[in-house]
């Protein structure tokens, strides 16, 4: 029986996972105003949120080992002062060069802070009950991009968009009190090798293991179909469909919306259906829908109410996927879930991030190379799940 209640556990984990969309959405609709004060195309700022991702992969590839070793509460602890710092000189850096530099420094802290929380919910539940716990964290954490963008237009206005990185910083501040004062402190299995021997052996162990590879790829090509769109939003909407910055929140909560919708409706599946099943389903319908959104670009018919709306599929989908992969492949390991975690979240950020760079090189003023590479990742997405997470599941859906 866990020390701490459901409900409890996902509120404190969901507000600390908040850290990261709050890192990456609050200073979307700022990304033109930075650019015109960089002297750049807004297309090089877009590049840093790339960075920041690739940063959180190597940062949670750390972080997650690091806490089965020290615990979850120092490592993040390292993580938010890290954050917090690099945070503040964003708000004063006058290059594009150095934006890119600290947003990864940044993400470093942001990511081994981070990965501390699916690997807490192994820690006290497991099964179902841990996909419940896991989708209400998400539940916490999609509030976060839903008023993220808002915020930041409020900052942008009122004081620069240097203020959006001040309050970031304020927001870890918080976040390392509530760690410090409200989470349960579980002891970490200290294991008797050396502890660069025990990570090699540990992400050996994940690995090998065929079928949690099938969810932890498709996760990620999941998160990187979102994570395209997230990345060309502000030019898609505010620049090729000529929307005000103003506007900018309300489109881009839409997908949040439909989100949160989904992540209700996911605890109503699992009171039914296993999490490897719900998170099949998913995965078909965003390759479905990123496939039509790709037909539409490509025979010149896309308008922004036939985008918004599969994008929001596409958005959907992942708050449906994500969870239940997380559930899926967490039943496999007991002593080494932070590592599968950090294996997890390093794949995932860092295909995203690889994925968002490929688009800020090859964009071409249309939404046609966006479109593209939504569609390829979440088609991939789709044969990771069926070619590994194995045939008796794919057989279900």
């Amino acid at each position: 029986m866990s020390a701490i209640s459901p409900l409890r556990l996902a509120l404190m984990l969901g507000t600390l996972v908040a850290l990261g969309p709050l890192a990456i959405d609050t200073y979307l609709p700022a990304l033109p105003t930075m650019a015109e004060g960089f002297g750049v195309a807004v297309h090089r700022v877009e590049l840093s949120v790339s960075f920041y991702v690739i940063g959180v992969a190597l940062g949670q590839w750390l972080g997650g080992p690091l806490s089965d070793h020290f615990g979850r509460k120092p490592v993040a602890y390292v993580g938010l002062v890290v954050f917090i710092l690099a945070s503040l000189a964003i708000s004063i850096c006058r290059t594009v060069e150095q934006l890119y530099l600290l947003r990864v420094v940044q993400a470093l802290g942001g990511g081994a802070t981070v990965v501390i929380a699916a690997a807490s919910v192994r820690d006290h539940f497991n099964g179902r009950e841990a996909a419940r716990v896991l989708t209400s964290v998400g539940l916490v954490l999609l509030i976060a991009p839903l008023l993220a963008p808002a915020i930041g237009a409020a900052l942008l206005k009122l004081s620069g968009w240097p203020s959006i990185f001040v309050m970031l910083a304020g927001y870890a501040v918080v976040v390392g009190l509530m760690l410090r004062f409200a989470l349960p402190t579980v002891t970490p299995q200290v294991a008797e090798e050396p502890l660069r021997h025990r990570m090699f052996a540990a992400y050996g162990r994940v690995l090998r293991q065929r079928k949690a590879m099938g969810f932890i790829l498709a996760n990620g090509l999941v998160f990187s179909a979102m994570f395209t769109f997230i990345t060309d939003a502000a030019f898609l909407y505010i620049e090729y469909f000529g929307m005000d910055e103003s506007e900018f929140p309300l489109l881009f909560g839409a997908n949040v919306v439909t989100m949160l919708g989904l992540n209700r409706v996911n605890v109503l599946l699992l009171r039914r259906h296993d999490s490897p099943v719900i998170m099949g389903v998913a995965v078909l319908i965003q390759a479905v829908a990123a496939l039509v959104l790709l037909g539409l670009t490509l025979s010149g018919h896309l308008t922004l109410w036939t985008t918004v709306p599969l994008i929001m599929l596409v958005a959907g989908m992942a708050a449906l996927a994500i969870p239940n992969a997380l559930a899926s492949f967490l039943a496999y390991f007991d002593r080494d879930s932070g590592a599968a975690t950090g294996l997890n979240g390093c794949l995932q950020f860092l295909l995203a991030g690889l994925i968002g760079t490929g688009l800020g090189m090859i964009h071409d003023g249309t939404p046609l190379p966006m479109t593209a590479l939504m569609a390829g990742s979440s088609v991939a997405a789709l044969i990771c799940f069926r070619a590994l997470a194995g045939e008796r599941i794919a057989n279900r859906l």
